[in-house]
């Protein structure tokens, strides 16, 4: 049994230079792995072909290739999509536009984002290049904020404010503790209204308007 990875991956032009771009044919083998093992054999379980495009003389550079989708089945169309790319250029990513865009920020913040980072990439998206728009709103759709990647596609910028705003809310707690001598509080209930109204006076002096306050009364402690 050999150690090989599992798959193999060859590349090589099919043709070159249609309008400064080489067309790249991709064969990726696949190995039998052993079931009793981490071992792969000699033995070809799949062969797959796919066709892609990068600039001229950039074959050998697996971050230059273009995805495109869906594959194209021929040499003639991914000329069609050559010529497509060059009339719009936000047709097709490399694969080193998505990493270094869309999967290493993700990996790197743990697909997590809350106000601050949604907002970042609001204002981030109202500034870009209609490619770099794209790029921002498939980081969204890669980490799963689906309805806030919508809004940013369609350039509703209102609205996405207004949906981050509502579902990503700063949550903060504070604990108070009442200490009486002698005699304890008649009437708590009064308290916590009385507790409630004075923070929201003090947050809107802050500028902070929308706000929820809960204050809670607990048992004796």
């Amino acid at each position: 049994m050999s150690t090989r990875s599992g798959k193999l991956t060859q590349r090589r032009v099919v043709f070159n230079n249609h309008k400064g771009y080489d067309i790249v044919q991709v064969t990726v083998k696949h190995y039998w792995k052993s079931p009793y093992s981490s071992y792969y054999s000699d033995i070809v379980e799949k062969v797959e072909h796919y066709f892609t495009f990068c600039l001229h003389g950039e074959a050998n550079r697996p971050s230059m290739a273009y995805i495109l989708y869906p594959a194209p089945k021929t040499i003639d169309e991914v000329k069609e999509c050559i010529d497509k790319f060059i009339e719009d250029d936000s047709l097709y990513f490399t694969e080193g536009e998505r990493e270094k865009y869309v999967y290493k920020p993700n990996k790197k913040c743990q697909w997590a984002y809350g106000y601050d980072s949604l907002m970042k990439i609001m204002r981030e998206h109202q500034k870009a290049s209609k490619r770099m728009k794209i790029l921002l709103e498939d980081r969204l759709e890669d980490a799963n904020f689906h309805a806030e990647c919508g809004y940013l596609a369609n350039h509703d910028y209102e609205g996405f404010e207004e949906l981050v705003t509502k579902d990503y809310t700063f949550k903060e707690k504070f604990e108070v503790y009442t200490m009486t001598q002698r005699k304890r509080l008649k009437d708590p209930k009064s308290l916590e209204e009385g507790l409630n109204k004075a923070i929201e006076d003090y947050l809107a002096s802050q500028g902070i308007k929308d706000t929820s306050v809960k204050v809670k009364f607990c048992e004796e402690w």
